[in-house]
């Protein structure tokens, strides 16, 4: 273990890509600024680029080994994301020109917190002190709370996972909880149905229990346009949107399955219809059968289509392309109006007497 009396803070006051100024950590470190190739701009005396977001590398080591530090992460004040250093202790990110508080976290470690000045892009290291608190090789325990952003509350049944390892709820009280914890670096994924998914690395301390609280933001579900449909008085007037609101309608053939057919023959579309029987007298003629093989009565715009020559409605005399929508009814289901065959009846209403605030026309 490295103990050693703190450092009183630094000042850097470099012309440099990044500084780091006014610094109190929490234990002692050696900060070190590298400048970079500078492109000098024309609006500033130093020679600062004039750009709002740069590219910034930062360069993480032990304090008395020199060695690289994998996993510290790294936080920007106002900045909702955190950087995680790689094996040789880097990593880069943008970041828009201005003042932040940058901390910098590692299991074992002692945090570093600190003003933060981004100038122009370039490099910068830090160095880190171990902590002399707790046992390096004891398990960590890691507690999340999930709240929502907005209205603070806690969010129950959010899944927190751990990549790579274990998977939890969180309770009533938003928490959920992970022990025995080896690595010193975790990622969680939190995620909870209406609200955008979240993942973030933390830093975790031996022998420590590290809590986070993790804010989730509502998810905006793209809807599907609404659908807006113009009634025709007609049919409003004939109780056929009241029939099929109230789902009272036994058998219901729309212009799609007429479409979809795609026949000269309306009988092949009834062909669709469950249970209907079709007799097909001759390729140019067929009469609807209930399934207790009796004919059934067919009106057109609430008119009754009569029998012809043959004693029977021939449906093939209606085109297909005149039908918009056809109710199809035997026994007692057809509606007390139409009633007259006890068989049953097949309503079918034209697309004339369909079109919005159309009044009847005789089809």
């Amino acid at each position: 273990m490295h103990s050693t009396a703190p450092k009183q803070p630094q000042s850097v006051d470099l012309v440099a890509p990044v500084s780091v100024r006014a610094l109190s950590f929490a234990a002692a470190l050696s900060v070190l600024v590298l400048p970079c190739a500078v492109v000098p701009g024309a609006g500033s005396a130093q020679g600062v680029e004039e750009t709002d977001v740069v590219r910034v590398t930062a360069r993480v080591q032990d304090v008395d080994t020199r060695a690289d530090l994998l996993g510290a992460v790294l936080e920007l004040s106002g900045v909702a994301n955190r950087y995680v250093t790689g094996v040789d202790g880097r990593v880069s990110f943008d970041a828009a020109v201005g003042d932040y508080t940058l901390t910098v976290r590692k299991g074992g470690y002692a945090t570093l917190r600190g003003d933060f000045s981004v100038i122009r892009s370039g490099d910068f290291m830090l160095r880190m002190s171990q902590s002399d608190d707790g046992d390096m090789d004891a398990p960590s325990r890691l507690v999340v709370r999930v709240v929502d952003a907005y209205a603070g509350q806690p969010i129950e049944g959010a899944t927190v996972t751990l990549v790579g390892g274990s998977m939890a709820a969180t309770n009533s009280e938003g928490r959920a909880e992970f022990t025995d914890l080896e690595s010193r670096l975790a990622r969680i994924e939190v995620e909870m149905i209406g609200y955008a998914a979240r993942t973030e690395p933390i830093a975790l301390h031996p022998d420590r229990t590290t809590a986070v609280e993790v804010e989730m933001t509502i998810e905006a579900v793209p809807l599907r346009p609404l659908k807006v449909e113009v009634r025709s008085r007609f049919l409003e007037a004939n109780g056929v949107y009241r029939r099929m609101d109230q789902g009272r309608v036994m058998h219901l053939l729309t212009r799609r399955v007429i479409e979809e057919r795609g026949s000269t023959r309306i009988s092949d579309a009834f062909s669709r219809v469950p249970g209907l029987k079709i007799n097909r007298e001759s390729i140019y003629r067929s009469v609807l059968m209930a399934p207790s093989n009796c004919p059934l009565s067919v009106y057109i715009d609430g008119i009754p289509f009569g029998e012809d020559i043959e004693g029977s409605v021939n449906i093939d005399q209606i085109p297909p392309d005149w039908v918009e929508l056809a109710e199809v009814y035997w026994g007692t289901r057809a509606p007390i109006e139409y009633r007259g065959n006890a068989c049953g009846v097949v309503l079918i209403w034209t697309r004339g007497s369909s079109r919005p605030g159309s009044v009847s026309d005789g089809g």
